[in-house]
């Protein structure tokens, strides 16, 4: 999980959710936006599960993946992760490897 620091507030997560660019992966979309800092969101819906406890399951396990993915690289910048629906057909897995491949496609600048 990233920590409070890192995540967006609702005003900053509309501001980089229009201006940011989009990248596609089978199973979810990264929105990413330079920055001087980390920062970032994971987004599932009511369309990819309907029950919040499994919502809330892939969340945690995608931002921890957001928050492993930020320390090996060490990159710097806005990601906003959403998870499309057909997410919840396939498995975990899945999903984490297409987020994985999807962040090695973000131009992103190294911290210094």
């Amino acid at each position: 999980m990233l920590k409070k620091q890192q995540r967006l507030t609702t005003a900053e997560f509309d501001t980089y959710f229009k201006a940011g660019r989009r990248f596609n992966g089978q199973h979810v979309q990264v929105i990413f936006s330079e920055h001087p800092l980390f920062h970032g969101s994971v987004v599932a819906g009511k369309k990819v599960y309907k029950n919040a406890v499994d919502r809330n399951r892939l969340r945690r396990r995608l931002y921890d993946v957001l928050y492993r993915y930020k320390l090996a690289s060490g990159f710097v910048g806005v990601c906003i992760v959403l998870v499309k629906p057909g997410a919840q057909q396939v498995p975990y897995t899945t999903v984490r490897d297409d987020l994985t491949t999807t962040l090695a496609k973000l131009p992103l600048k190294q911290v210094q």
